[in-house]
């Protein structure tokens, strides 16, 4: 079926008022894309659903078609496994007496061979809020809401994307000749996605979503027994928002000669005066001209009553007032060709009401004028190398860390200050709280950061993204040519309520579901948790990537290392079998009560030099990619010697370490000097098990590059 037929078809049933394209016609259109769907025929009367029943053979399948209704179920419109003429006419009058009594128009009675003995699977179409059209895969048929095994790709999707889909099902078992049942046509599976695939991009704009529930999958075929199309309220001509990210006059933030401070105070405590007070007394070497009524001095600094009065032209103006003074700053900054703001101020959009209208002038005026916002509503930037410090906490208040090579961009303030402060001994690069993103947002931040060369890993803190489509597929072509690892904890992860939603796919828009597929497309690592954020980030920053999900673990103590086998399932990783060579090794030097096999359990009598030993055995071992070091350092027998063992190891080994210690103030000493040299640690075996998956993770798209 060509595309432009596809849309015409679409647009008359809107034309008419209909919610959905009905679904024999629905049928039409994807059987027009190559996807099978079962032998029937619409019939207007009993006697003719009858005598095609006979025709094709029982057992057959009766539904009520109406373009007015979203779920024939409700309606009692369906009649299954239907074996006898009776049984056909008694279901037809039965739909056509339900559609009757609630005055619902019918198109007639769909009546189909049924398909038997497949496996219920779930395709579906999304136009979802935040990436456009996505291509959903599911198990369960009827059951999808109970099993939520469910994955989605942003359109449009290669052959290895629909593979990733299967191969992250949970219910994949099912396809492959589970319990003794034969295995099914995963092939034809893929096939049929990419068929449907096709059609969701040529019908962009037009629906708001398509169900193929169920895809029954055979040995054979993948075979659509039913399809709904759901119409979009507000069509448009191609339903994709292909925008490109925009990094101009992005390096004002975080490299200005020349910064206006509009708010500046003199009175302690107050924003202008703290703001000032980094701007000004903490190892920035660009002008500051603070700008405040009144006109005194502030840190020594001469101060102006107006942004007209400052004598030189600024790169950057920092704005700590109230935001209804930023539509006339935004004036005044077009007229001194000012070209970046940063506001720190809050009272925007997440007050809502007429403070929403505000920052949408502002956002307005800002790429009216081609003058770049960050904010409002954050707590500033900070650039680790030249120290420049927007920031409102104090100096006594708030770590600034020393120079590294991780950027985070964080939608959160809080968030900031504490991964800022966790940064104290990896350092940090570039920081960006973004706020409220009425300019600048996630994709145009990472696309200035991925050609840092200060930057080796971006992590990414995000409650919602302005414009998803935008964002991963930015990143995708950032991960491919710099070849730096993208991060990022989503939150607000909670599913919108499934009966507002008009179709099983519907549900699932603007869920997580959506967000870690497109994720994962794209090459974006995703974490659980804040926590999880900053030990996936320090691991990225200190380690290689891993060659592949086999780990290795040496301890003084079982305990965190059992913990931690347990969390191997979940994240994909194996336990390394070593080769019997390296075992062989290890028992001819141990102590008999060390046990040499994976993981390697050198006991409460271990020494620095018996974990050297061990780890130098397991860097020669083919079948290791990770090697894992607990250390209980309340233990006397290791010392402090176990810093300079890693630091030799380190600078050698091509596969990554990560090691794992808890305790009081000598655990967290050696911990300390064992990441200055590069080498990180982390307290729960969570976090430790989350950074070598990080790194397996890494590795796998690596290999895609």
């Amino acid at each position: 079926m060509e595309k432009s037929e596809v849309r015409s078809l679409c647009e008359a049933y809107r034309l008419k008022g209909a919610v959905t394209v009905p679904e024999h016609e629905s049928k039409r259109i994807i059987q027009g894309y190559g996807v099978s769907v079962p032998r029937g025929v619409l019939v207007e009367t009993v006697r003719e659903a009858v005598r095609f029943a006979e025709s094709v053979g029982f057992p057959v399948v009766v539904k009520g078609v109406s373009s007015e209704i979203l779920h024939k179920t409700e309606l009692q419109a369906v009649a299954l496994d239907l074996r006898s003429a009776s049984a056909v006419e008694t279901a037809c009058r039965e739909i056509q007496s339900s559609f009757s009594e609630r005055k619902v128009k019918t198109e007639g009675l769909l009546v189909e061979k049924m398909v038997l003995n497949g496996t219920e699977l779930i395709a579906g179409l999304q136009n979802d809020p935040h990436f456009g059209p996505v291509i959903m895969l599911g198990t369960g048929g009827v059951l999808i809401h109970l099993l939520d095994d469910v994955t989605f790709r942003v359109l449009p999707v290669s052959r290895s994307d629909l593979k990733e889909m299967v191969e992250e099902l949970n219910g994949k078992v099912l396809l492959r000749g589970f319990r003794g049942r034969p295995p099914l046509n995963e092939e034809a599976l893929i096939r049929t996605l990419l068929d449907i695939a096709r059609l969701g991009m040529d019908a962009a704009g037009l629906y708001d979503s398509m169900d193929f529930n169920p895809v029954l999958l055979t040995q054979d075929d993948a075979v659509a027994v039913d399809a709904k199309i759901v119409l979009s309220k507000t069509p448009s001509e191609s339903g994709i928002q292909e925008e490109k990210p925009s990094i101009a006059h992005l390096d004002k933030f975080f490299e200005p000669e020349k910064v206006a401070l509009i708010g500046a105070s003199s009175a302690t405590g107050k924003i202008g005066y703290v703001v000032a007070d980094s701007l000004i007394n903490h190892h920035y070497k660009g002008k500051v001209f603070p700008v405040t009524r009144g006109g005194k001095e502030i840190f020594g600094l001469k101060s102006y009553e107006t942004l007209r009065d400052v004598p030189e032209k600024v790169d950057l103006l920092v704005v700590v007032v109230g935001l209804a003074l930023v539509p006339d700053l935004l004036e005044q900054c077009r007229e001194l060709e000012i070209p970046a703001m940063l506001i720190i101020s809050g009272g925007g959009k997440e007050l809502g009401g007429e403070l929403a209208s505000l920052e949408r002038e502002i956002q307005q005026k800002a790429r009216t004028y081609g003058i770049r916002v960050i904010g409002p509503n954050c707590i500033g930037c900070f650039n680790g190398y030249n120290r420049f410090d927007a920031f409102f906490q104090t100096h006594e208040r708030l770590m600034r860390p020393k120079p590294g090579n991780i950027s985070f961009i964080t939608q959160s303030g809080t968030h900031g200050c504490s991964f800022l402060e966790a940064c104290e001994v990896v350092g940090i690069n570039k920081m960006i709280s973004y706020g409220n993103r009425a300019d600048v947002d996630e994709a145009d931040m990472i696309a200035y950061l991925a050609p840092d060369p200060h930057t080796a890993v971006i992590a990414a803190y995000a409650e919602g993204l302005g414009d998803g489509r935008k964002f991963v597929q930015t990143a995708r072509r950032l991960i491919e040519a710099h070849k730096k690892p993208i991060v990022i904890y989503k939150s607000g992860r909670t599913t919108r309520a499934a009966m507002a939603a008009q179709s099983h796919t519907g549900a699932y828009g603007g869920t997580y579901a959506v967000y870690r597929g497109a994720f994962k497309q794209s090459g974006i690592l995703a974490v659980d948790s804040f926590e999880a954020l900053f030990a996936a980030s320090k691991a990225l920053s200190m380690q290689p990537p891993a060659a592949g999900p086999k780990i290795s673990m040496i301890g003084n103590g079982a305990g965190p290392m059992v913990n931690a086998i347990d969390l191997f399932d979940p994240y994909a990783l194996e336990i390394a079998v070593l080769e019997p060579e390296s075992v062989k090794t290890m028992e001819a030097h141990f102590p008999a009560f060390y046990i040499s096999k994976n993981p390697v359990d050198v006991t409460g009598s271990a020494t620095s030099d018996d974990y050297r030993f061990a780890m130098e055995t397991l860097l020669e071992d083919p079948g290791v990619d990770v090697i894992m070091n607990w250390f209980v350092l309340q233990d006397t027998p290791l010392d402090e010697g176990i810093v300079d063992v890693l630091d030799r190891i380190n600078k050698k080994s091509q596969k990554p370490i990560l090691c794992g210690a808890t305790g009081g103030p000598f655990t967290r000493k050696i911990s300390r000097a064992i990441e200055e040299i590069g080498v990180p640690v982390f307290d729960t075996p969570h976090l430790w098990i989350t950074a070598a998956k990080i790194l397996v993770d890494w590795g796998a798209v690596c290999k895609t590059l």
